[in-house]
């Protein structure tokens, strides 16, 4: 995992018909910060009042993998993994450390398909040695950065190479799923009943477990994408918009509103299995710690 650095920018999509520049965003920024915020509150005591007298920083430093990906090399590889390059579901073979899938499959093609169960298991263990050494400004950053890459791997387009329905003829479904969905009805969410963190035995496996769930989820995606377009007209299905010089693609309250109802909740529920996950990965970096006072 020692090769997983951070340094510049690696451009993994930009398709034509998609908000590129905010379909790069994993969740868009409200769902980031809604479930670092609410991870919070799923932790036990005494580290969910650390958190809680911390919030601020890990809810509004969500987003930080998502604005430095001109500046961290392969940064933008860190939020998906094309689970279809390793097999078929649900019998995907992907090597359990990165070093392994590079000896198997080559550096390059490893990179382009996407590394966050790696990015997320090193997370947990530069997390644990943060708290250990009571660097508390580091054990914040991490935090943040875990919960982010957490929360993407809940959202089904991260874990296919057809992360824009290129293939499908849904060009433009990620945004409108992982952003779209979330800024139209995200305020009607509710997160009572969610299952306190837990210990996880395996990070990187179980970061492999929600990827594969997130890839069940794809035909479902597209299909809702599909028949929330039957009977829109065209020119009620979405206007075209012009800023810095690329076309923007903005679909009706229509098109939302029955997207929606054909996704049938979906949206919601990843969010909320994200809440509970992110906690999660936070109490298990603190337990590998030997769960430390560290305040």
């Amino acid at each position: 995992m020692k090769t997983l650095k951070r340094v510049s920018l690696y451009v993994f999509s930009t398709i034509a018909l998609t908000l590129v520049t905010q379909a790069a965003f994993g969740w868009g920024f409200w769902a980031h910060k809604t479930i670092n915020k609410e991870a919070v509150t799923l932790l036990p005591e005494p580290l969910k009042s650390f958190y809680e007298e911390h919030a601020d920083f890990v809810i509004a430093h969500s987003v930080d993998p998502d604005m430095r990906r001109g500046e961290w090399k392969n940064e933008g590889n860190y939020h998906y993994m094309d689970m279809d390059d390793y097999g078929t579901y649900p019998n995907f073979k992907v090597p359990h450390t990165y070093e392994e899938a590079v000896k198997k499959y080559g550096e390059e093609a490893v990179i382009k398909d996407g590394m966050v169960p790696w990015r997320v298991g090193l997370d947990v263990d530069s997390l644990s040695a943060a708290m250990k050494a009571h660097d508390i400004p580091l054990v914040l950053h991490l935090s943040a950065d875990l919960g982010h890459y957490v929360a993407d791997m809940h959202v089904p387009l991260h874990a296919t190479k057809n992360y824009d329905g290129q293939f499908t003829g849904n060009i433009g479904v990620h945004f409108r799923w992982e952003t779209g969905i979330p800024a139209h009805f995200g305020m009607d969410y509710t997160f009572g009943g969610l299952d306190s963190a837990h210990y996880i035995k395996d990070p990187v496996g179980h970061a492999l477990g929600i990827l594969t769930h997130s890839y069940s989820l794809l035909d479902r995606v597209f299909r809702a994408d599909s028949l929330a377009k039957v009977g829109i007209p065209k020119d009620d299905l979405y206007k075209i918009e012009t800023k810095d010089g690329r076309k923007e693609y903005i679909y009706s309250g229509e098109y939302y509103r029955k997207f929606n109802k054909e996704l049938d909740g979906m949206v919601e529920s990843q969010i909320r299995a994200a809440t509970t996950a992110v906690a999660s990965y936070w109490y298990t970096a603190w337990v590998n710690a030997g769960k430390p006072k560290f305040w």
